[in-house]
């Protein structure tokens, strides 16, 4: 399945990136697969992501781990602003 994510970051896209770049083994262990991740034009506070996850069920026991939790902290994520929406499967292939 598809999830559209948004987080406020406080720390810069780089930051953000080094920590999920350092994270990249837990995530395949579990099946979350970043497919896209970008801040807004004009507010770079503002992270938008896509993800690809075997369920939203997998994808809030890895928000809700107190070590992940940490690690998204240090690198500047507003974590009560994270807001995840679960997406039908794709009507089209670009």
């Amino acid at each position: 399945m598809y999830i559209y994510g948004t987080v406020t970051i406080t720390k810069g896209f780089q930051v953000w990136k080094d920590m999920v770049d350092s994270s990249k083994e837990e995530m395949e262990k579990v099946g979350l697969k970043m497919l896209f991740a970008a801040t807004e034009a004009n507010d770079d506070t503002q992270l938008h992501v896509i993800m690809e996850v075997e369920s939203m069920e997998v994808a809030k026991n890895i928000s809700t781990d107190p070590e992940i939790i940490e690690r998204r902290r240090s690198a500047g994520v507003l974590v009560e602003t994270t807001k995840m929406v679960p997406l039908a499967e794709p009507r089209i292939e670009l």
